[in-house]
């Protein structure tokens, strides 16, 4: 359940309007409007989301399966254990270290989008906030269920946006940018993740890709503060020529036969991303890690393609 500091924050999603009670299983606003509580965990959408409340409830697979979370099948082990990645982001530890020293230092209030399995993670991660721990389903017990291109909390309110390989997934990405904008407060962080080049998955939820200054462009109202390759070049490659082989053929034998093998053959070639040999590294990137600080002042296109040439690759 969310804590009493979101509680106060929360407005509803369709009305606008703030917090009121929490009364028998609902969340009621001061307009009288109310949406659910179901296990414990807010529904807070609105009629607009491609998600709904039926769904949710009966844990309808949508962008995930929480399946693969259970330990006691055998496949979700083997792949996590044995099957080499095609990818890793090697710096994912010392990027998520540096942002938490910066935000733990706020005691302010935390929104994560799209949470997934690491709820845990996350909220050890900012351990001295208050996280509030958001996704579409119910899968994997998030805090509340959100979409966030409306998302339910006041102006100004989080120290803090955190979306990792969440954006992609979005209808509407430059309604959610401008959401993140309207609930962060003015210096604080938004933290955005996503693929520029990666095939198409968790669908029919996979809408678009972002180069640098595609994914610049949504967060106008923001300083960017730094910008980080994930997984680079050689990566790319190992996932393009997997990604082939599999789709060879739609026989569900063949396709797993066609991911152990291409896994051992490349899995190797993430390796020469730490070697920095490819001399413009975000020519062809998995995808990029984005840090902006809200500052709220509007710029021009010609100032965001400034940027770009100014940034080392």
């Amino acid at each position: 359940m969310l804590s009493s500091t979101s509680l106060k924050a929360l407005i509803n999603p369709i009305t606008k309007s703030n917090f009121l009670k929490i009364d028998n299983n609902n969340i009621v606003f001061n307009d009288n409007s109310a949406l659910p509580i179901f296990n414990e965990i807010p529904i807070l959408l609105s009629t607009n989301s491609i998600f709904n409340f039926d769904d949710i409830r009966l844990n309808v697979v949508t962008t995930q399966d929480g399946d693969f979370t259970d330990k006691k099948k055998f496949k979700n082990n083997f792949r996590k254990k044995i099957l080499p990645s095609l990818c890793n982001d090697f710096k994912i530890n010392e990027r998520y270290k540096e942002l938490s020293n910066k935000i733990n230092k706020t005691n302010g209030n935390v929104l994560i989008i799209g949470s997934g399995d690491k709820v845990n993670y996350y909220k050890e991660l900012f351990k001295n906030c208050n996280v509030i721990a958001s996704d579409v389903h119910l899968q994997l017990q998030p805090d509340c269920v959100i979409d966030a291109h409306e998302i339910p909390f006041k102006n100004d309110f989080f120290d803090l946006v955190f979306a990792a390989q969440v954006i992609e997934h979005t209808i509407n990405p430059w309604l959610v940018s401008t959401e993140f904008q309207r609930v962060t407060k003015n210096g604080g962080y938004i933290q955005i993740e996503a693929p520029q080049s990666y095939p198409y998955h968790g669908q029919p939820y996979d809408f678009f890709r972002f180069t640098f200054t595609g994914m610049r462009s949504l967060f106008s109202k923001c300083k960017l503060e730094k910008c980080n390759i994930t997984e680079s070049n050689a990566a790319m490659v190992a996932v393009t020529i997997s990604n082939y082989f599999v789709n060879l053929s739609s026989n569900k034998y063949y396709r797993r036969g066609a991911v152990f093998i291409t896994r051992f053959m490349f899995g190797w070639l993430k390796y020469l991303d730490n070697y920095n040999l490819n001399k413009r590294t975000i020519s062809f990137p998995k995808g990029y890690a984005m840090t902006f600080i809200k500052d709220s002042r509007e710029r021009k296109g010609v100032e965001l393609f400034e940027e770009f040439y100014n940034l080392k690759d």
